[in-house]
């Protein structure tokens, strides 16, 4: 496999198993009064495209599902076209935990899996109130309103529905956990912006507040989220940029359930 091959592969799982910011100013709360009742069942289809490969590389869905105080919620990214030639099977990202009345997503489980490779699992021991990293036997405190790489996305669309009066410059931060330690997320409101997405049934103007991060060091990616409020602040696209201003997008396709 050549390097520029071995760049854009990076580039994909890195974006599908999303991004990693600094912290920011003017930061607004990323949470609310009754976030819990804003955390709502989700089903969204994404089409995965590389700003130097023509057509789709990857078909990604993303399930939500709340069931009285628990969730559950899943992200499976399967390869097409070029992209299948140089990874076999699919990525695969689950959440599970519980729905805070006053929090919202409270992540307890958190696990990636790459094609036929081990799970990589991070988890809350209940006992000792530590986060437990399997793939380095790491641990951390945890700390309350904790995020994974998956729930957070959701997380400030539930932010989002409480109310998405934020201004220009106004920042999102979380703490967040993946598989092996704990960092910040923060997004920076961008700017507002009308976006145009096709469903399969010509184009739809939606009304979106598009979300940047700030590299922590020279080289790092930039990543960007846009949020429809349209569609109830449901996430519309997801960019990352990496330092060469090549980028990498997943934008929506489809809502609801899949029909047969």
């Amino acid at each position: 496999m050549n390097k520029n091959k071995n760049g854009v592969l990076k580039l994909v799982l890195a974006m599908v198993l999303c991004m990693g910011t600094t912290a920011g100013a003017n930061s607004a709360q990323a949470t609310c009064k009754g976030m819990g009742k804003q955390v709502e069942d989700t089903d969204l289809r994404f089409s995965l495209s590389h700003s130097q490969i023509p057509g789709e590389l990857a078909i990604s869905t993303h399930k939500l599902r709340v069931a009285g105080t628990q969730y559950k919620l899943e992200s499976t990214s399967q390869a097409k076209g070029f992209l299948a030639l140089l990874y076999s099977g699919q990525l695969t990202q689950k959440s599970e935990g519980l729905v805070d009345p006053q929090l919202g997503l409270t992540p307890l489980y958190y696990a990636e899996q790459r094609g036929k490779k081990p799970v990589a699992e991070s988890m809350l021991n209940a006992e000792t109130q530590r986060v437990l990293f399997k793939r380095n036997g790491e641990s951390a405190p945890y700390e309350k309103g904790l995020q994974d790489r998956l729930s957070m996305i959701y997380q400030m669309s539930a932010r989002l529905r409480c109310n998405g009066n934020l201004a220009v410059g106004d920042t999102l931060a979380l703490r967040v956990m993946s598989t092996g330690r704990l960092g910040n997320e923060v997004f920076t409101l961008q700017k507002k912006e009308d976006v145009n997405l096709n469903f399969g049934q010509g184009d739809r103007r939606l009304n979106t507040l598009q979300f940047e991060s700030k590299p922590e060091e020279p080289g790092d990616e930039i990543v960007r989220i846009w949020y429809a409020k349209d569609l109830n602040w449901q996430p519309v696209m997801i960019q990352i940029q990496d330092a060469e201003g090549k980028t990498l997008t997943q934008t929506l396709i489809g809502m609801g359930k899949p029909q047969p």
